[in-house]
């Protein structure tokens, strides 16, 4: 095919022309496509999207609810549509979110009161209604950071992360910690010092540490020998009023029956010791059973003590009255410048008798330590001694019916003592 010049000029300005209107609409959708990446104005830094399940100002279904509430603790696990178990909590009187501890909230303050009702509010609620209660929850001062974490999970912000704890002696708090503990160990030695030297002390025999020490151990002999002669003095003053009295024949009865029935008087003592607090219930339920003893109630329960004391009081001079008069038969033997006696004399000398281990015992004690074992022993005879003429005073005490009912049938006294052996009628 033949073309003349004219034609082909024509053809080859298509053909450029084509060509232009190819490459125009490449390099124009470039350039739009830069403009569309170009910012509208320019940032200082460029934040990075966040994720589509936390994206700010989302709201987030709440599609499980599960409630733990004990005496210790108060917890809510809630579950959201984006696959997050977050959990909330009181517990020990703190506050958690998701295990980061947002502040106190002490036990049974109104805070936890709160915080419990709306657990109970969201145990009974369906699972859709979960986010509107604890949206309309009006959480009490304390609670506030509660709330706000819980507000924040349900738009889609992760809980505060719980805060790191300082590693032992590091912070501000370290050098204080550490000048206590210091200072304990320092009061740890000198307590341990100061008893050190207290048992050295002990075991020279100067608890004191001062001059007086060893005039502490006279002191506490002589306190101790006053005090039993003031014991004496008392017993021996009840003594002279019971004999002032006209109860010189029921001492004497008694004082008979524990001298020559003494194993019978210590057992019926004995087995009326432990008897005494059993007859004293006994006695009570008795007389609140039946009406007329009721009155007699009154009577009966503050004079049966005083009646059992001063039956064993009496019991112990009787005792010390045939202590006395025993140790007056003896004396018999020693010249006849004493051939008469008196209930007085008796009991005086009995009583001497009874005490003397007590004060053997004190004067031992002014010694000081080194006759420790000895002081101990003369204390346990004279408590021993003292517990047997309570006990078999006290038994013949009842067997005399308190001196009322002399014992008969005894044995009489030896024939040429009780010829010489003459007490005075006047007492």
């Amino acid at each position: 095919m033949l073309l003349t010049r004219s034609e082909g000029l024509t053809l080859i300005g298509l053909a450029l022309a084509g060509g232009l209107a190819a490459g125009v609409p490449t390099r124009l959708s470039a350039t739009a496509s830069l403009a569309r990446q170009a910012p509208s104005a320019p940032r200082a830094v460029t934040a990075p999207a966040a994720p589509a399940s936390q994206a700010p100002g989302a709201t987030h279904r709440v599609v499980s609810s599960q409630i733990t509430v004990s005496g210790e603790e108060a917890v809510m696990q809630l579950g959201f549509d984006d696959g997050r178990q977050v959990e909330f909590a009181i517990r020990d009187g703190r506050m958690f979110a998701d295990g980061a501890n947002l502040g106190a909230a002490p036990r049974n303050s109104a805070g936890e009161r709160a915080w419990r009702e709306l657990l109970t509010r969201v145990m009974n609620a369906p699972t859709p209604q979960v986010a509107a209660l604890v949206r309309s929850w009006a959480a009490p001062a304390p609670d506030g950071a509660l709330k706000s974490a819980i507000v924040a999970a349900l738009s889609g912000v992760s809980a505060p992360a719980a805060p790191v704890a300082a590693a032992p002696g590091v912070g501000p708090d370290a050098d204080t910690l550490a000048k206590l503990q210091s200072r304990l160990e320092e009061m740890q030695q000198r307590l341990e010092q100061v008893q050190d030297r207290r048992e050295a002390r002990a075991e020279r025999g100067d608890e004191s540490g001062s001059w007086a020490g060893p005039f502490r151990y006279i002191w506490r002999g002589i306190s101790g020998i006053i005090a039993t002669l003031v014991a004496f003095a008392i017993l021996f003053a009840l003594s002279i009023g019971v004999v002032l009295f006209g109860g010189r024949p029921y001492l004497e009865a008694v004082s008979d029956a524990a001298r020559r029935q003494t194993a019978r008087s210590w057992v019926v003592g004995l087995a009326a010791s432990f008897l005494v607090v059993p007859a004293f219930v006994l006695g009570i339920l008795v007389l609140t059973i039946s009406i007329v003893g009721i009155p007699a109630l009154l009577v009966f329960v503050p004079l049966f003590p005083v009646a059992v004391i001063l039956g064993a009081l009496f019991g112990y001079l009787g005792v010390a009255h045939g202590a006395g008069e025993a140790l007056a038969e003896r004396r018999l033997y020693g010249g006849e410048w004493f051939r008469r006696g008196n209930s007085y004399y008796f009991v005086m000398t009995g009583l001497g008798m009874l005490m003397a281990l007590f004060l053997a015992s004190h004067v031992v004690a002014m010694a000081g330590p080194w006759l420790g074992f000895l002081r101990g022993l003369l204390t346990f005879l004279a408590v021993v001694t003292t517990w047997f003429a309570f006990t078999t005073g006290f038994g013949a005490v009842l067997l005399t019916r308190c001196g009322r009912r002399p014992i008969t049938g005894m044995a009489p006294l030896d024939t040429e003592m009780s010829g010489a052996y003459e007490e005075e009628s006047r007492v």
